[in-house]
């Protein structure tokens, strides 16, 4: 295992398998278990796969250390670096928090945000 997903599943762990920006569990290693267990399509389980997200991005010389990384799902982590310029992690948060609660985002509610 390399460093990066070393940091990725420490982050996970600690952020109880939530994801940093929408707060939706997330899984490493099956699929289809996770996608069983709550209720939901394997295409849809798979936007909630754990990857390690760059707080500051390796572009803008972000680097692979701890205080860099958390863990977030594959879709708010492709989202965030869409767009031209890569909102704050808090603003992003905010953000994916708010149009999750008007069902705007991913469509997948398994937990309530806090």
């Amino acid at each position: 295992m390399c460093k990066l997903q070393k940091i990725r599943n420490r982050k996970a762990v600690s952020q109880g398998w939530a994801c940093y920006y929408c707060e939706q569990p997330m899984w490493k290693d099956n699929l289809a278990t996770f996608a069983a267990e709550n209720g939901i399509t394997l295409r849809q389980a798979r936007l909630l796969q754990t990857t390690a997200e760059h707080l500051t991005p390796r572009a803008d010389g972000g680097c692979d250390r701890d205080k860099n990384i958390v863990a977030a799902c594959a879709y708010c982590n492709i989202q965030r670096h869409k767009g031209r310029a890569v909102l704050s992690p808090h603003a992003y948060g905010l953000k994916v928090r708010r149009q999750l609660r008007s069902g705007r985002w991913h469509k997948l509610r398994l937990r309530k945000l806090s």
